[in-house]
C-alpha cells in the first residue's frame, strides 16, 4: 500500500519534531548526574501504596467511581474524571517526585492524568511496537484492580542516553494497520495484579499486550515530561493535559506543588 498524503504529512511533522526533541533531550542528558538504579534501564515497578507513600490508597481507588468496567463492544473506558485524593497522592509523594525529577530534570511537570481501563481483546495500534514520539517522558501505570488474568505491558529496557529517532518501519506498520508484535531483543513482560504499578520511559520501544491473556485491568495513568519540551511540541505530538486537547482538574490543595506548571494552571484553554 502506498503512502497517503496524510501519512506523508505525519512523517514530515515527526521528522521536524525530532530536531526539537533532540535539542531538549540532549540538554537533559548533559545535566544528568546519575540515575538511581530503580530507573537505570528506563523502567521501574512497585506497589501503588509504596510508590505514592499512601497506605490503603489502592483499596480506596478500587472502591471509587474510577472502577468502570469497559463494555464488550468498546473494550476500553477512558476518562479524565480522576478523584482529588489520587491527584493529591501522586503530587505529594516525595519518592515519586524524586524519581521523575532525577530522570527528567528540574523542569519536569505533571503533564496528564486519566483513567484507562482495558478489557483484553481490544484492537489498538498500541499493541504494535512503538515509542510515543516525544523523546524522554515517563508514564506511570497504576493498576488498582483486575479481573481474570489481564495481559501486560512489554518494554525493551534501555539505558540513557537513548535519544529519540523516528522508527519508519514500526510507524509505517502502525499507520497501515499491520502492526508488529514479534518478540524482540531483551524484552521484559510486566504483568499486573491489583496494586501493581509500572513507571517507564515512553521513549523505550514498548507495546501493550491485549491478546495473550483474558481479563480486565483497571488503571490510572499519570504522565511526566519536561515542561519546556512539551510546550514546544504543543499541537504536534501526543503530550499536554487531556492528551493536548482539554484542560484537566487539579485540586487547589496541590496547585503550588513543584510538579504543577503554573503557566498551565492559570490557562483554561490549554492547561489544568
Amino acid at each position: 500500500m502506498g503512502f497517503s498524503i496524510g501519512a506523508i504529512k505525519l512523517f514530515l511533522k515527526r521528522f521536524s519534531n525530532a530536531r526539537k526533541i533532540e535539542k531538549f533531550d540532549r540538554l537533559t542528558d548533559k545535566n544528568l548526574n546519575n540515575i538511581d538504579n530503580k530507573m537505570k534501564d528506563g523502567w521501574y515497578t512497585s506497589k501503588i501504596d509504596t510508590l505514592l507513600e499512601a497506605p490503603g490508597i489502592t483499596e480506596k481507588m478500587r472502591s471509587s467511581s474510577m472502577r468502570v468496567k469497559p463494555t464488550s463492544e468498546k473494550r476500553i473506558h477512558l476518562s479524565w474524571d480522576v478523584p482529588n485524593f489520587v491527584i493529591e497522592a501522586v503530587l505529594n509523594s516525595e519518592l515519586l517526585r524524586s524519581i521523575v525529577r532525577e530522570y527528567l530534570g528540574p523542569g519536569v511537570r505533571l503533564d496528564d492524568i486519566y483513567v484507562k481501563n482495558i478489557m483484553d481483546g481490544l484492537e489498538s495500534a498500541s499493541e504494535g511496537w512503538h515509542d510515543d514520539n516525544v523523546g524522554y517522558r515517563l508514564k506511570l501505570f497504576m493498576v488498582f484492580d483486575v479481573e481474570g488474568d489481564p495481559s501486560g505491558t512489554i518494554v525493551i529496557p534501555t539505558s540513557r542516553p537513548n535519544l529519540y529517532q523516528l522508527n519508519l518501519g514500526d510507524e509505517s506498520s502502525r499507520i497501515f494497520g499491520s502492526i508488529r508484535k514479534e518478540p524482540r531483543g531483551e524484552q521484559k513482560i510486566i504483568n499486573y495484579t491489583p496494586g501493581d504499578c509500572l513507571l517507564f520511559d515512553t521513549n523505550l520501544s514498548h507495546r501493550g499486550d491485549y491478546s495473550s491473556n483474558t481479563g480486565i485491568r483497571y488503571c490510572v495513568i499519570a504522565e511526566f515530561i519536561d515542561r519546556d519540551k512539551a510546550n514546544a511540541l504543543r499541537g504536534r505530538a501526543p503530550c499536554g493535559p487531556g492528551q493536548g486537547r482539554l484542560a484537566i482538574h487539579i485540586p487547589e490543595t496541590v496547585k503550588d506543588n513543584p510538579l504543577i506548571d503554573q503557566a498551565l494552571y492559570n490557562s483554561q484553554k490549554y492547561g489544568y
